[in-house]
């Protein structure tokens, strides 16, 4: 069986790694998220699924990661194949700040300061939770979701000024991967980030989906083409099948790579 822990797998690109890689019938997955009971969007995926583990644990916690990872090493003998980390700040709100669009400097930095805990100490929080699993195993794999919105180049081009603590932060976790991928790379991992491309995950937004979010992501996906940057959207099973098979075909040279879900390397 081949162990993959999701963490940040209660909607969207989580739960549909977690979803794909559950029809696998030689896989064991072990879905990561911070409240397992209003994770419904998950419960209903998984509902009588007997290869899904459902476990609570939050990014800014280190302690609840340690307890996640000992659960997963009583069900595997302590060995995970596959991390991938998914989890990040996403509510539409906060996510679409720029640096004007707060009332004070004293909110900005408390703001900055939430989005830097989960979406750049996650990622090293989640890793070092998990690394002596990971360590066990043959394949040591670690994927961490990135964004095209934490490289400069496609900043400039797509002209975003805004989205300023989420691309911020989001660039923080794209360097700490690849110091782990130096890290690491001595011992046989394969740590990479990939950019999933712009995802409509509005659907699992709530109990009934986010219909004003999903015409923001429409809208500025055209925003997008008319500056001259392909970047259509994708539903989420698009793209995870894609981010799978880029997954399942890593090898020991992509190590400390930013990744295109559409393969190679990332380009703006």
């Amino acid at each position: 069986m081949t162990s993959y822990a999701i963490v940040g797998a209660s909607r969207g690109i989580g739960l549909e790694y977690v979803r794909q890689l559950a029809g696998r019938p030689d896989s064991t997955v072990f879905a990561i998220v911070r409240n397992a009971a209003k994770s419904t969007h998950l419960q209903a995926a998984t509902k009588g699924l007997k290869n899904v583990h459902i476990l609570e644990a939050e990014v800014t916690d280190y302690s609840t990661l340690e307890k996640a990872a000992k659960r997963i090493s009583d069900v595997t003998g302590g060995k995970l194949d596959c991390l991938i980390h998914n989890a990040a700040r996403m509510e539409p709100v906060p996510v679409m700040k720029g640096f004007d669009d707060y009332p004070s400097m004293d909110e900005l930095d408390a703001d900055f300061i939430v989005s830097y805990k989960i979406n750049a100490l996650g990622v090293i929080h989640s890793i070092s939770a998990f690394l002596s699993l990971l360590r066990a195993a043959p394949t040591k794999k670690i994927v961490v979701i990135s964004t095209a919105g934490a490289d400069p180049t496609f900043v400039r081009k797509a002209g975003i000024a805004n989205m300023s603590a989420y691309g911020m932060t989001k660039a923080a976790a794209l360097i700490a991967t690849t110091k782990y991928a130096v890290k690491l790379q001595d011992e046989g991992f394969i740590v990479v980030s990939m950019s999933p491309g712009l995802v409509d995950t509005t659907g699992t937004i709530g109990e009934k989906g986010d219909p004003e979010m999903r015409t923001l992501i429409l809208g500025a996906a055209e925003v997008f083409k008319k500056k001259g940057v392909s970047l259509g959207a994708e539903t989420p099973e698009q793209s995870v099948s894609a981010q799978l098979k880029l997954v399942d075909g890593l090898k020991p040279s992509d190590n400390g790579l930013f990744l295109a879900h559409t393969g190679g390397e990332y380009r703006a």
